[in-house]
C-alpha cells in the first residue's frame, strides 16, 4: 500500500464517517471539507469547515481508534491520503510539520467544543 495517494471527491461525496475504524489522514490540496458530529437525537453538528492546506482525520490515526467525526465535500474536492506509516516517516523528517500539526489539533478542540457549547444552547 502507498504511504501517500491522492484522492478526489465530488460536492456531498462522505469522505469517511463517524465510527469508521482507518488509520490515515488527509491534507486538501484544493476545495472545502465539513467535519462534523452527531449530537442529541442524531442532529448534525458541524465542528470545522476545512480548506486548502488543512488536515483532517489525525485523531484515529494518532489513538488508532474510531473516527469521532464525518467528513463530507463541501465542493469538489482534491485530497492526499496519508497512511499510519507516511505520517510516521512524515513526523520522523519534518520536526516543524509535527509541531504544525500539534497546534492543528489544540484549534480542532477548542472549535469543537464551541460548537458543542452553541448547540446546547
Amino acid at each position: 500500500m502507498s504511504k501517500i495517494s491522492k484522492e478526489k471527491y465530488q460536492i456531498g461525496d462522505f469522505i469517511f464517517f463517524e465510527g469508521d475504524l482507518e488509520t490515515h489522514f488527509y491534507i486538501i490540496e484544493s476545495g472545502e471539507v465539513s467535519i462534523s458530529t452527531k449530537g442529541k437525537g442524531n442532529q448534525r453538528i458541524e465542528v470545522a469547515r476545512l480548506k486548502d492546506g488543512e488536515t483532517f482525520g489525525e485523531f484515529a490515526l494518532v489513538d488508532k481508534g474510531a473516527r469521532t467525526a464525518s467528513a463530507q465535500a463541501v465542493t469538489d474536492v482534491s485530497l492526499m491520503k496519508i497512511s499510519a506509516e507516511g505520517y510516521e516517516s512524515m513526523l520522523g523528517e519534518l520536526p516543524l510539520w509535527a509541531s504544525t500539526m500539534m497546534k492543528s489539533f489544540i484549534l480542532r478542540l477548542k472549535q469543537m467544543n464551541h460548537a458543542l457549547k452553541e448547540a446546547k444552547k
